[in-house]
């Protein structure tokens, strides 16, 4: 299933940042995918989402490992994001470039298509500090995701 997210989304998902106390900060591109860039502490939140299959498997993967709550994979994907923003400084320098070392050999070996290579990705020291970020956020502070999963619900056109 595609999404449509509107550009308008930008200004209060900056301000639940804000809000919350966070220092990263997100940015619209009508293509690509979520995505966070350590050296400018920016999320990408795309203006085309396809969900599909991959929101599916995402949420199995983060329910096996923990999470209990109930909110969209489209609001855990900014989370798992933001989780690289606030895990990122747990990792030398050397460990996160053998992370992308790992990912690059499965992009090269693995169909990046296929279940298989994201259960692999996913388990990348530096996805899976990501998600277990995402998932203890959610769990424990689900008022403050409950009023980041509105403002999705107000500025992404489901279907």
């Amino acid at each position: 299933m595609d999404f449509k997210v509107s550009p308008k989304i930008i200004k209060p998902l900056n301000q639940w940042l804000r809000r919350y106390g966070f220092e990263a900060e997100c940015v619209y591109r009508k293509n690509g995918v979520f995505q966070y860039d350590p050296n400018s502490d920016i999320i990408t939140i795309p203006g085309n989402y396809n969900g599909d299959d991959y929101d599916s498997l995402f949420m199995k993967f983060l329910r096996s490992h923990g999470l209990t709550s109930d909110f969209d994979a489209i609001t855990l994907s900014l989370l798992h994001e933001l989780g690289h923003s606030q895990t990122q400084s747990l990792m030398t320098d050397e460990e996160s470039e053998e992370c992308d070392v790992v990912k690059a050999v499965y992009s090269m070996t693995i169909d990046e298509d296929s279940d298989d290579f994201q259960l692999k990705y996913w388990e990348v020291t530096d996805e899976f500090m990501a998600n277990t970020w995402a998932i203890m956020y959610a769990n424990c502070f689900r008022n403050k995701v409950q009023n980041l999963e509105n403002i999705f619900e107000k500025y992404v056109k489901f279907g």
